[in-house]
């Protein structure tokens, strides 16, 4: 048996301390089930408000026409974008690289 002073504060015995402790381990178990089945929850509602929205924008009908490049892209302008971009990863300066080809992946 467990005694305590006076004014000592709550002292459980042996069977009220192995009670207390099982309380809140049950209680701290149940609150993360709950809190993990809210989740799981939370994640098919929003899923399902996912799916809709997919099937909203599928029906919406497709632009008439392919989408063209613009034909009239400044090359030069473009290439010293890039030749810029290429020699600040090098760390070198723009004038110390060369680029001998530039072509259009596909």
């Amino acid at each position: 048996m467990l005694f305590a002073e006076e004014g000592a504060g709550l002292v459980f015995t042996g069977g009220e301390a192995a009670a207390s402790t099982l309380i809140t381990f049950l209680l701290g178990i149940g609150i993360v089930f709950i809190g993990l089945i809210a989740l799981i929850l939370i994640i098919r509602i929003m899923g399902g408000i996912m799916k809709a929205g997919g099937k909203r924008k599928a029906a919406m009908p497709a632009p008439e026409g392919k989408a063209e490049p613009e034909a009239d892209v400044d090359r030069g302008a473009l290439l010293a974008a890039v030749s810029a971009a290429i020699a600040t990863v090098m760390g070198e300066q723009v004038a110390g690289i060369r680029i001998v080809s530039f072509k259009k992946a596909e």
